[in-house]
């Protein structure tokens, strides 16, 4: 019966290199090395040649067919077939691995003092010590394992944040681009200044913000005022003179392009494009003939190809290139013609409309303008009128003065004056006031008095 050859190492059993050398508490020997990996031996299997690899190692050595054993070489003792490493040639060498496991140990790792051995070291510390350094899984940044959270909560560059305001998930280094797309940052009116405005509602906030500055209407045609929203109509009564010239100059300018943009120039252009095609087809019909008659000339015989225009042949191909360009151009410069007529007959009817608001405008300037006239020469009428009034009465009133000096005067004449005379008394219908005195009735009388004076009664 043939001998069961040992059976390769599992990947199982061990899927990593050897141990660092640094892992040994005391200095380490030779036979503890790995041949490949040149570390403490991990799960150690030995070869034919008495050479002892880890299982990992081992195992890569081999995956690609035979080898041979780089020790045997270096060492002069190569051999076949011993010293050929191939699966099924090494068998573990479970005394190395007890010898091995048993070393005193310590962690390789910086600033941790843990101590015990190899066995311990691989079962409980290994891949666990918390000042092992890791690079970290989003930025590749090496650091302490002890340090991955905080690292990935604070430091990394790559690490993931939600929005604090529209609770959506971006990355750290990203924080400003995705400020200025979100939605629900807040954002601050440059008009009225209020504060804490969703990005989303922002442009609604201004389109009705009296206070925000907005650019005029004629931008277009070259008025560069950024006015409040409040004060737009004011601004436009207020330059729209102004705004009338820029307008002339535009639609001067909009006349001077549609001038050189003639009927008869686009009708040309179409002619010729009819007859780049006409051409077009009648080169197409002969290249075709030709074509069919090269594709005859085998059949007929060897001396047939003769009969053909050689030299004219390559011709119809470059002129129908040369033409299907220039027609291609022509249909460029129509096409452009016909946008640039789009562009202009829109821009014309926004001038129309501009041209139409100012005109309204200036209308009703007009008519206030012609209504504060009217009023400002009723008031001038009135005032003419009052003034003549005045003047009116600032006469009667001299003539007043005048009067009652007069008779101031003839007071003082009349008080400095004596009388000597007899008083009489002038009763009109003195038989009947008689009778009613009579009668017991007490009659009412009234007589201017006179006074007799010298003879003579006043």
């Amino acid at each position: 019966m043939a001998e069961q050859e040992p059976s390769p190492p599992s990947s199982l059993e061990g899927n990593k290199p050897g141990f660092p050398t640094s892992v040994l508490a005391d200095k380490h020997e030779d036979k503890h090395l790995c041949t490949a990996c040149q570390k403490i031996l991990r799960r150690p299997f030995q070869a034919e040649c008495g050479h002892r690899f880890c299982s990992y190692c081992f195992n890569r050595a081999v995956s690609s067919g035979p080898q041979k054993c780089s020790a045997c070489i270096k060492e002069d003792i190569f051999e076949e077939p011993t010293s050929i490493l191939k699966q099924g040639c090494a068998f573990p060498d479970n005394a190395a691995r007890r010898e091995v496991e048993g070393l005193a140990a310590v962690c390789p790792n910086e600033g941790c003092t843990w101590t015990g051995t190899v066995k311990e070291y691989e079962r409980n510390h290994e891949g666990k010590c918390e000042f092992m350094i890791v690079p970290c899984p989003s930025c590749k940044e090496l650091l302490r394992f002890n340090e991955q959270e905080r690292h990935n909560e604070r430091e990394c560059p790559e690490r993931t944040l939600n929005c604090k305001y529209c609770k959506e998930p971006f990355q750290f280094k990203n924080i400003k681009a995705h400020d200025e797309i979100c939605p629900k940052y807040p954002m601050i009116c440059e008009g009225c200044a209020k504060k804490k405005i969703p990005r989303e509602k922002y442009v609604d906030h201004i389109k009705f913000c009296s206070k925000f500055r907005a650019p005029c209407r004629f931008h277009v045609v070259g008025c560069d005022m950024s006015v409040e929203k409040e004060k737009i109509h004011e601004h436009e009564r207020a330059c729209s003179y102004e705004h009338l010239n820029l307008l002339l100059h535009c639609i001067m300018g909009l006349k001077v392009n549609l001038e050189g943009m003639q009927p008869q120039s686009l009708e040309l252009a179409s002619h010729k494009i009819h007859e780049l095609h006409q051409s077009l087809r009648d080169l197409e019909a002969r290249v075709s003939k030709l074509t069919a008659a090269a594709a005859a000339a085998p059949v007929q015989g060897a001396c047939a190809p003769a009969a053909l225009p050689t030299s004219f042949t390559p011709l119809p191909s470059a002129g129908a290139a040369a033409l299907e360009l220039q027609l291609q151009s022509e249909k460029a410069k129509v096409a452009e013609l016909g946008r640039r007529c789009q562009e202009l007959e829109l821009k014309a009817s926004t001038f129309e409309n501009i041209v139409c608001v100012l005109n309204r405008e200036v209308e009703r300037a007009a008519t206030t303008l012609e209504a504060h006239n009217r009023q400002h020469r009723l008031d001038q009428d009135k005032v003419e009128t009052l003034s003549n009034k005045v003047r009116q009465l600032e006469r009667a009133v001299g003539l007043k003065d005048l009067t009652i000096a007069e008779m101031e005067g003839r007071l003082r004449e009349m008080s400095a004056a004596t009388f000597d005379g007899i008083f009489v008394w002038r009763i009109s219908d003195f038989t009947k006031k008689r009778q009613d005195a009579i009668a017991g009735r007490a009659p009412a009388m009234f007589s201017p008095a006179k006074f007799a004076h010298n003879g003579f009664f006043h």
